[in-house]
């Protein structure tokens, strides 16, 4: 997600019991999803704002939260499945050709909010997929999961490309033509850049050097961001890093959707800088759900001792992890025993606990989660995989300094000049900002923090290469979908680094990964991919460009009033279009 950015917000599995729980809750309240009532206002609460508010750069897990309530990509998930399921599709893509060619049809009847006003055909999922690729549009997924299409761009292009391998037979048949087999394509065709978007409107907003489209955006799914007659909806339905705004979609048709959209308007409102407040205000049914930063810990052991309000309180496995970022293109994190270093000093029981210790999920010493059992996480040597190991986690100073003499540093300690670290500058995440720096100083290294929101964070700095600082302690992932090479493919393949809206955070770049990588796109076969993805796992691992601390479950509060619907694919995020109040 995949986003996150598929950038996080969520968790991974503490216990099987818990897991167990969790679905079973989400499931129960999808299945009781029709014989809910239907109006009400849902109050969604979070710290800070999307990424982009353009669904075809969405990469960030809250972004989600909207985008997938206000457009319909080909395929897309039910709250209590990580398996993709045809959306704007009629059905499940067909494979031919050996493979190279993938066909699919589109739903009828499905048409564009105002002031666009009409029926979707299949030329507008090829210009939504095609846009991508623009440097107007500039998203941060294209290549790495769509490369292999006949014909698209190595790099984004000024104005939008016809990609001559996306092919329009007919207004309901799409046609992809691959340069060769790809395993995980299907996959791909739930992301958010195949929601359509009607080329006749649009085109002019794209035509800017930063498409403006997102502004002006229309829907397909059974919610909109409210606009003005034009289309707007800048200062409208959307008031950047305070509110957005989303009501009903007089286009939409019921018939043409499983999700039942319930409410008749659910507001994101932002800028909850304090999770306390944002806790406090949901528990006492002022608001209905938090958006994406979770309870503090304080909170979360207050929440487990009350029987009221433990049942408010759920768990979502999240299906990725935490990790620290290090910017291995520039010193001293260039070299591979200082960054070594650091994976071995960082504390990642102390880090856990800004987040509320065990409750939060498992400590992870590697990237793919166990969610992934025998596709890829066994293969990577499981939980026993532990390239950097110390005693209850804590860190090992000595084993440490022991690196950076290998490094060159004569006494083990650092004595070059200040790192600089941006980090989120709200609590759990500046806590655990202040852990890594902590740990950091161990070694020597003089750390300069710059706190920013968690979109800023990612927006203005760890996804811009060139603002990039040394490091970034508060990023993570989710898997766009539920393969391996969705965990490592945009964030640590060469290839994969973009000059906007890069996910790539250490900047890793390494020809012996990068070769692994290469390869492991190509195989089909489920058990050979898997093993070759585990590979990967462990080769990332090792080179320290990234520090990974958690597997977790994300902690969502719901108020008494709504039923919760908490989302596995996208880590415990809430979807609105399962939700109802009660009483409306």
């Amino acid at each position: 997600m995949s986003a996150l950015t598929r950038a996080f917000g969520r968790r991974a599995a503490v216990t099987a019991a818990l897991l167990t729980v969790v679905v079973a809750a989400v499931g129960a309240a999808a299945a009781t999803a029709g014989s809910r009532q239907a109006g009400g206002t849902i109050t969604v609460l979070s710290a800070g704002d999307v990424d982009h508010i353009d669904p075809g750069q969405a990469y960030y897990s809250f972004t989600y939260e909207i985008s997938y309530a206000t457009q319909r990509p080909l395929l897309s998930y039910r709250p209590n499945s990580i398996n993709a399921i045809p959306d704007l599709a009629s059905a499940m893509p067909k494979y031919s050709n050996g493979g190279k060619t993938v066909t699919v049809h589109i739903r009828p009847g499905v048409r564009f909010s105002p002031p666009v006003n009409r029926e979707v055909t299949s030329a507008d999922v090829k210009y939504a997929i095609d846009r991508a690729f623009s440097s107007s549009v500039a998203n941060g997924y294209a290549g790495a999961y769509f490369g292999d299409v006949v014909g698209a761009p190595r790099k984004a292009t000024k104005g939008v490309p016809d990609i001559k391998g996306i092919q329009t037979p007919s207004k309901d048949t799409i046609v992809f033509r691959l340069k060769r087999p790809d395993g995980v394509f299907t996959g791909s065709l739930g992301l958010l850049m195949t929601a359509p978007v009607p080329q006749e409107y649009a085109k002019r907003f794209d035509s800017q050097t930063t498409s403006t489209y997102g502004m002006h955006q229309v829907a397909t799914g059974p919610y909109m961001i409210k606009n003005d007659s034009s289309g707007n909806i800048n200062g409208v339905g959307y008031k950047p890093g305070q509110l957005i705004d989303l009501v009903r979609n007089p286009n939409w048709s019921a018939k043409t959707s499983w999700r039942p959209a319930h409410a008749s308007e659910v507001l994101f409102k932002e800028g909850y800088q304090d999770p306390t407040v944002m806790t406090r205000t949901i528990l006492s049914g002022s608001a209905d759900v938090n958006g994406d930063s979770p309870p503090p810990p304080a909170e979360l052991r207050s929440i487990m001792t009350s029987s009221s309000e433990r049942k408010q309180l759920h768990f979502t496995p999240a299906g990725g992890s935490r990790y620290v970022a290090l910017n291995t293109s520039k010193a001293p994190f260039d070299k591979l025993a200082v960054r070594q270093a650091v994976a071995t000093v960082l504390d990642r029981n102390a880090m856990r606990l800004t987040r509320g210790g065990a409750i939060d999920g498992r400590i992870a010493t590697h990237f793919l989660d166990p969610s992934f059992k025998t596709q890829g996480f066994a293969q990577s040597g499981g939980l026993a995989f532990n390239p950097f190991p110390s005693a209850g986690f804590r860190g090992s100073v000595p084993k440490a300094k022991a690196l950076m003499r290998k490094a060159g540093y004569a006494n083990g300690m650092y004595s070059g000049p200040q790192v600089t670290m941006v980090a989120d500058n709200s609590p759990p995440g500046s806590n655990t900002a202040q852990v890594v720096a902590a740990g950091l100083a161990k070694l020597g290294f003089h750390v300069k923090t710059i706190s920013v929101t968690h979109s800023t964070m990612y927006t203005k700095y760890c996804n811009v290469p060139k603002n990039e600082p040394n490091i970034c302690p508060n990023v993570g992932w989710l898997p766009d979908f539920h393969e391996p090479q969705a965990v490592l493919n945009v964030t640590f393949a060469g290839d994969a680094i973009t000059p906007v809206n890069n996910s790539n955070w250490p900047l890793l770049n390494d020809p012996k990964i990068n070769a692994a990588i290469a390869h492991a796109r190509t195989i089909v076969s489920p058990q050979a991919r898997w093993a070759a993805w585990g590979k990967i796992d462990k080769m990332v691992t090792r080179s320290a460009a990234a520090v990974p601390w958690v597997w977790e479950n994300f902690p969502s509060v719901y108020s008494k009033r709504v039923t919760p619907a908490p989302e596995l694919w996208n880590g415990g995020s809430p979807d609105v279009t399962f939700m109802s109040v009660s009483g409306s």
